[in-house]
């Protein structure tokens, strides 16, 4: 599943100079996948994640989440179709605890189900609807260090809260333009500091709340430029906080500040190893900071490496 290093630098030109100490370059390493329903195969990805090793990418309409190591070599999986414990109808996305416990978006059954590491089934809940803990589209859920759940509904335009084991605790946000307000929000990040960042994929911006909802800041316009977006739609962060955010409609992965200061881009929607095409979800190992992007429109997995 290797490649030889493409060092070929597959980014924009910023239009201002990037913040101090995060000159973030990035190269196209490798990707693997096709379509199918063979080990390694997917039918629609819409995002991935990485975590101690491994590399997780919920297999979207083949039910199921699957396990690769860093290579694109597969591992292991689990899921399958059904409404059962452990089971899933359309797996949408994922997250991951500190611990390693995985949260899978059950976008049909309308459920969160929870895995430990080795995807045994611990726990699950949710239901059809619009009340607290009910839902109509769950999208990519994120942990805090407490362990605290965010789970956006891109169908009822909000933000539920969670304890670990499910329990409602409060919710944020309703359908709108202004400040707080959110339109098909898709995935959902937390820094070190607790701050929680949104896609808000209809608005075409990401947004950033205090850990209890409160409104912070914003960024993002619709467009084509640096810092626009046509479609933001997977977040994922590293270690200094920098935030990484697919850009599905204009096919590349932005990377900018906590604060929303653009720093730099990656992916391109010419044919090649780095294009890209509607990329959905994004993951970043943390330590060595290699980001990988589900390629969806491509039905694989690309793999970028920083080179500074």
């Amino acid at each position: 599943m290797t490649s030889d290093f493409f060092t070929t630098k597959i980014v924009a030109q910023t239009t201002s100079s990037p913040p101090t100490n995060q000159n973030l370059t990035f190269a196209y390493y490798t990707n693997w996948g096709s379509a199918g329903e063979e080990d390694g195969q997917f039918d629609g990805q819409n995002d991935v994640d990485y975590f101690n090793g491994k590399v997780y990418v919920p297999d979207y309409a083949n039910h199921r989440i699957q396990i690769f190591d860093p290579e694109g070599n597969f591992l292991a999986k689990f899921g399958e179709g059904g409404e059962g414990d452990g089971q899933f109808h359309k797996a949408s996305a994922l997250s991951m605890d500190s611990e390693g416990n995985i949260y899978v978006a059950d976008q049909f059954n309308y459920r969160i189900q929870k895995f430990d590491v080795n995807g045994n089934f611990i726990t699950k809940w949710g239901s059809e609807g619009t009340g607290d803990g009910q839902f109509l589209h769950p999208h990519v859920p994120a942990n805090d260090a407490e362990g605290k759940l965010f789970v956006t509904d891109r169908d009822q335009p909000s933000v539920q809260v969670f304890s670990p084991d499910g329990e409602f605790l409060h919710r944020w946000g309703s359908e709108g333009e202004g400040n707080g307000q959110l339109s098909n929000p898709e995935s959902s990040i937390v820094d070190s500091q607790g701050d929680v960042y949104i896609a808000d994929y209809g608005n075409n911006r990401v947004q950033k709340f205090s850990n209890n909802g409160t409104y912070l800041s914003q960024w993002g316009t619709k467009g084509t430029a640096n810092g626009e977006f046509q479609g933001p739609s997977g977040l994922s962060i590293d270690k200094d906080d920098n935030i990484y955010v697919t850009d599905k409609n204009n096919n590349r992965v932005q990377v900018f500040t906590n604060n929303g200061q653009y720093i730099t881009q990656f992916g391109n929607s010419t044919f090649g190893e780095g294009s890209l095409l509607d990329p959905e979800g994004v993951g970043v190992d943390k330590e060595s900071g290699t980001v990988y992007v589900a390629d969806t429109g491509n039905t694989r997995i690309v793999v970028f490496k920083p080179i500074n």
